[in-house]
């Protein structure tokens, strides 16, 4: 899916009609500072987003999974530095007191990300969050984010585009969602306008 595709079937906030991820876009998403630095693993886009959802939830246990991890983890340590976050790095392997919080899925395609999927689903519990990088990178990564999406334990998806997060309420009905992680009052305009005449036409 390319960016403009994306944009065309996003939300924002007004958008929304799950309270849950409703908090999320307005009490995450629109608040805290853009991220900024100079590791080419990951995009400062992708970045400040994750740290505005690691805030919001408090997420602040993470394991980081899959190829190009090692590049992962030390992105989000330069950006949890500069946004003075404390993060705490762990061994999805090891026991993590009070479990982890939220798990970075890293890979290129369906074979190197769905057996990390999978092994992290063996202890998942409700308050987990996956994370997958860049879904829409690559026709392969598009396939593995579709897959997941589809999985019967996950429950709730957004898709920012350079992010995707995966949760597992119980309870809550299966649901996906395309939302914009930033206000932008001309898009919005833009998007709104393209909308009504879409129900007009």
């Amino acid at each position: 899916m390319s960016y403009l595709e994306f944009l065309l079937k996003s939300k924002n906030a007004h958008g929304v009609h799950s309270p849950f991820v409703f908090d999320l876009v307005t009490d995450g998403f629109y608040f805290g500072k853009k991220v900024k630095i100079s590791n080419n693993s990951v995009s400062n886009q992708a970045l400040t987003t994750l740290f505005k959802t690691i805030n919001h939830f408090r997420s602040f246990k993470l394991a980081i999974m899959g190829e190009n991890a090692h590049d992962m983890t030390e992105a989000i340590r330069e950006a949890g530095e500069k946004t003075k976050t404390q993060i705490w790095f762990f061994s999805p392997l090891a026991s993590v007191p009070g479990g982890l919080d939220m798990s970075v899925i890293c890979g290129h395609d369906k074979h190197t990300i769905l057996p990390v999927f999978n092994k992290l689903l063996d202890n998942v519990a409700e308050k987990n969050i996956f994370v997958l990088t860049d879904p829409h990178a690559t026709p392969e990564r598009e396939a593995a984010w579709e897959a997941i999406k589809k999985d019967p334990n996950v429950t709730v998806t957004v898709d920012t585009y350079h992010l995707g997060l995966i949760f597992f309420r119980k309870g809550q009905a299966k649901q996906h969602f395309n939302i914009r992680p930033y206000r932008s009052f001309a898009l919005d305009l833009v998007l709104g306008v393209r909308n009504l005449w879409g129900l007009l036409a």
